[in-house]
Parts: structure tokens; sequence; C-alpha cells
């Protein structure tokens, strides 16, 4: 990871673009919350922020559609931009009045956040070779700065108030701007339109369904998420009922488990190189098993190591999905293969989350951690139990040899229909050259 980052100056830029929006963003979304329930007195108007930020990934479909029609760099330079001029809309806000200032700002932050451009153009960026050690940076980075940048939005919101706010979002954003607009990157020609709108939008669901490991990966994944869920809500349980903690010792637990994320995600390309997309997803799974079980105990030491190999756990399954997404769809179907995947996934997770927080009152907290383990066995099974063949990786712009790439903005042929040409090797993730 570290020698990509040496040698590869544009995804260097691209790294750093995501590193500075990946802090702005967590630190401005606690904050815009606790700001609206200081004007308002009120946790609904609170919740209500939350919902704005979550409420665009609805829309996945269609952002994912328009990531594949246009080209990808100038439309992430807008976007960042745009948000920055946005933001800066905060410092309107005086009292309760201004109040949908707030939540225009967190939709359009959700807007941002679940736009697949990012991931789309990492395809046209990288050659094949790299996806994997970039998928684990960028994944180790974004866990790593959310342990602090949290509290860091809501330390300058409390200290210098919604003005410094507006000023820090507006800053990060435009940082994220002028670095991705620096990266120099020869983009994937988008196709032209020759299907139905509707045709055209859910060809990325299509896509996932013809492509059995992308299928099997991305459905064990959601199953995972549809019982994980219920931790957010269980967690504040074992807290008060299993440690006797006060619920503030969640944040704690917060941390713990993103500084395991981070380690985790360092270390997942690794074992994806020497343990293949099957066996490391089924190493997260076994992770976040172990994990699960520790929690259950009420020592306090025994629940903290439980919560760090959850934290650890998690990135090994995301990077695999990440990575495999990257290496097997062309890059013109990127933006909504992605977005079917991030709507299973956000959708499994919301109705999790719903779940639990029905049940917490009825069942204890100790059977939902049992549910949830079972569940993670079942998905980490569900991989193992048929051979899954790897397909084959759809080259990118960057793997083009100099003296064979593409004019700028012109894709090449192979990438039309999502095939290799004949001839061309076989590439699992298991199987990538160095």
């Amino acid at each position: 990871m570290w020698a990509l980052l040496r040698r590869n100056a544009q995804f260097r830029r691209m790294f750093a673009g995501e590193a500075v929006s990946s802090f702005g963003d967590s630190a401005m979304f606690l904050s815009l919350a606790i700001w609206a329930k200081d004007l308002t007195g009120s946790n609904a108007a609170a919740g209500l922020v939350m919902l704005a930020l979550t409420v665009p990934g609805l829309s996945a479909p269609l952002l994912g559609h328009l990531v594949d029609r246009v080209h990808r760099k100038p439309l992430l330079v807008r976007m960042y931009g745009g948000m920055a001029v946005l933001v800066l809309s905060l410092l309107a806000v005086r009292g309760s009045g201004q109040l949908w200032i707030i939540y225009v700002v967190a939709l359009a932050y959700g807007v941002l956040v679940s736009t697949p451009a990012r991931q789309a153009l990492l395809k046209d960026l990288l050659p094949s070779s790299d996806a994997v050690q970039a998928r684990s940076l960028l994944i180790a980075t974004r866990e790593g700065v959310r342990i602090a940048s949290p509290v860091a939005g809501a330390g300058v919101y409390v200290a210098f108030g919604g003005v410094a706010l507006a000023v820090l979002g507006a800053l990060t954003l435009s940082a994220a701007a002028l670095l991705i607009g620096s990266v120099k990157v020869v983009e994937s020609e988008p196709d032209p339109v020759e299907e139905s709108f509707g045709t055209s939008l859910s060809a990325g669901l299509r896509y996932l369904r013809g492509t059995p490991l992308l299928f099997r990966l991305t459905l064990a994944m959601v199953v995972f998420l549809g019982g994980i869920g219920m931790l957010e809500t269980a967690a504040f349980a074992a807290v008060d009922h299993g440690l006797g903690r006060p619920a503030a010792f969640v944040g704690v637990m917060a941390s713990i488990q993103g500084a395991g994320s981070a380690l985790g995600g360092l270390v997942s390309g690794t074992v994806i190189r020497r343990l293949g997309d099957v066996g490391t997803s089924c190493v997260g799974y076994g992770l976040v098993t172990v994990g699960l079980l520790l929690c259950v105990s009420r020592d306090v030491a025994l629940f903290l190591v439980g919560t760090t190999l959850i934290g650890a756990g998690l990135p090994f399954v995301a990077v695999v999905l990440g990575a495999a997404v990257h290496l097997y769809t062309p890059a013109r179907m990127q933006g909504r293969v992605n977005a079917a995947v991030n709507t299973a996934k956000d959708g499994a997770q919301t109705l999790s989350l719903t779940a639990g927080a029905a049940l917490i009152g009825v069942l204890d907290y100790r059977v939902m951690y049992l549910v949830m383990t079972v569940t993670t066995v079942a998905c980490a099974v569900s991989l193992l139990v048929r051979s899954i063949p790897a397909p084959q990786v759809v080259p990118s712009v960057a793997d083009a040899p100099a003296d064979d790439a593409p004019a700028p903005g012109a894709a090449p042929a192979r990438e039309q229909d999502g095939t290799a040409p004949a001839g061309e090797p076989r590439m699992g993730l298991q199987q990538r050259q160095p």
C-alpha cells in the first residue's frame, strides 16, 4: 500500500482528497445534529438531520446511472466545489427560523456521499493489480479519521460556534475539490445511450446477478448487515445491563471499534493476496463472530477485545467486495453496479437497525448477540459450501501499455461487453499479478 502511494502520484492526490473529505464529512455530520438540537431543544430535530443524511441513499440507482453517463472527475470537482459554497450558507443560521438551512446542507451531504463517482473513477485511474491495495488503504484511512473527526467537529462547534463549523466544512470540501481536480487521468468514454431508461437503470442489478462471485459476495454482505445492524441498539443494552457502565461508554466502544477497523483495513490487502477473496471474507466473518461472542461477557477487558475484533473483521469483508466490483465490472458499469450493491447493503442495514430498536425491549441483548453470531457464521458458510469460479478481470484504461494507451476520453473496445479479449489470462483476486 505504501509503495502504491510512493510510486503513483495521481493516486496519491486522489487518496489525499479522499482523506480530507472523509475527515470533513464525518466531522460535520454529528455537529449538524448537535446544532439542530441546540437551536430547538428537540431530539427529533437532531434525528431529522441524520434522516436527511441517509434519505439520498434511496436515489443511489439514479446517481449510479448519472455516474456512468458522464465523466467522473469533472462531476466530482463540481460536486465538491458546489458543496463548499452551499456549506457557507450555514453562516446565515441565527436561530430556529433558519433550521431549514441545516437540513438542506445535510441533504446535500447525503447526495454527495451516496454518489458512486469516486469508486468509478478509481477504475480508470488504477491498474487492476493495484485495486486491492488501494481499497485497503482508502478504507483504513476512512475508518482512521472517523476515530477523531466527529469529536473534532463537535469540539469546533462547541468552542467557536456554527460559523467556525461552516468554515471548517467549506475548507475541507474545497481542499478535496482542488486535490481531485489536480489528478491526471484518462477516463473511459461514456457509452452512448442505446437502451431505455428503465433498462439502463436496472443494468447494475442484472450485472450483479449474472456474475456469480459478485452476486454471492454481495448476498453474503447483505445478509450479514441484515443481522449486524442490531448491534447499534444491542450495544447500549450490553454497556448498561452487562457492564454496568453509563451510556457514554458507547463512545469509548465506538472509538476502539474504529481503531480495529483501521488496523483491519491496513492488513486486509495482504490477506487477500494470500487467501483470496472467499478466504479473506471468511476470515473477516470469523473475526466478527469471535468478537460478538466476547461482547456477551460482563468483563470490560473481554468486551473491548470483542469490540476490537468486530471492528477489525468488517474491513476484510468490505475490501473484498469493493475490490471485486472494481476488478470484475466494466468501467462504464461501475456507477450502476456500485449503486446496486450500496442500495442492497443500506436497505438491509436500515431494516436491521429498525428491528433492533423494536426488539430490544422484548429480547435480552444476549439473545440479539447470539442471533447476530449465527447470521455471521451462516454468511461464511454460504461462501464455502460451493466453489465459486473467479471471473475474468475487466481491464481498466490504466492497464493499457503506454504506447497503446487510448486517447483521452476513449474507451478500449474490450470494456464494452465486460469481457477480456480472447487469450487474456483469467485473474481472480487470489491470482493477481504482482
